[in-house]
């Protein structure tokens, strides 16, 4: 109820509906979507990288408690004292389709940059400020509330991401324990919101690259999504 009434206060300016509604609403058809968003990565470091058929995250990547809070052998922005950390700032476009029982697909192509600082040599990974290109799918299931709200999960082992311009260029990646996403429903259902906005959903991600590195992540975002008007969208 509680998260129910946050997201209706931020969209009341909008036009969006602030009333619990009457009947439980669906979302069915295809939506264009765009969106941003932002990502603190720990990488750790080594004096070398990893071979190609690596899965596993280098000993001093990741996150303190895995949320970031600081504690022995950890910074106060929660990343290992020897490991390197460094920040990513992203764009996204694409089509999400709901099948109207809780099920869809997305696919889409996202703009990264690599803002300075980034990693600096000695050891790995070292590399300058850039930018990158990629193509990205996964499945999805998604609930929506009796008031307006609704619910994105990603499909576990669904992500697929192929890289296309950058310094990953040829790479394939996977994203593994992406967080839930909430959002809200417009009073026809033709648009659509969905952010990291639920206080419990801070997640430690796991990005696996083809080349071996194996990349521990927290990151926000943000998507609206307009119904296309072929689209069997509504509630």
């Amino acid at each position: 109820m509680k998260r129910a009434i946050a997201i209706a206060s931020l969209v009341v300016g909008a036009g969006w509906v602030t009333t619990a509604w009457a009947d439980s609403p669906n979302i069915k058809g295809s939506y264009a979507f765009t969106g941003s968003g932002v990502c603190l990565w720990a990488p750790g470091s080594a004096a070398s990288p990893p071979p190609p058929t690596n899965t596993t995250p280098l000993p001093n990547a990741g996150f303190c408690n895995g949320v970031g809070d600081p504690s022995p052998g950890c910074t106060a922005q929660g990343h290992p004292v020897d490991g390197k950390v460094f920040s990513t700032s992203f764009v996204v476009e694409g089509i999400r389709t709901f099948d109207g029982n809780g099920n869809g697909t997305v696919s889409g192509s996202e703009l990264t940059l690599n803002v300075p600082p980034t990693p600096q040599a000695p050891g790995y990974p070292a590399f300058p400020p850039s930018a990158s290109t990629n193509n990205f799918s996964y499945q999805f299931t998604y609930t929506v509330d009796n008031q307006g709200g609704w619910t994105a999960t990603v499909v576990p082992g669904s992500f697929n991401v192929n890289h296309v311009l950058g310094g990953r260029a040829g790479q394939t990646s996977t994203v593994a324990n992406f967080p839930h996403l909430i959002g809200a429903i417009s009073d026809n259902g033709k648009v659509l919101e969905l952010a990291t906005a639920d206080p419990n959903s801070l997640t430690v991600e796991t990005v696996s690259f083809s080349n071996g590195d194996v990349w521990p992540r927290i990151c926000n975002r943000s998507r609206v999504l307009i119904q296309l008007q072929n689209g069997n969208g509504g509630h």
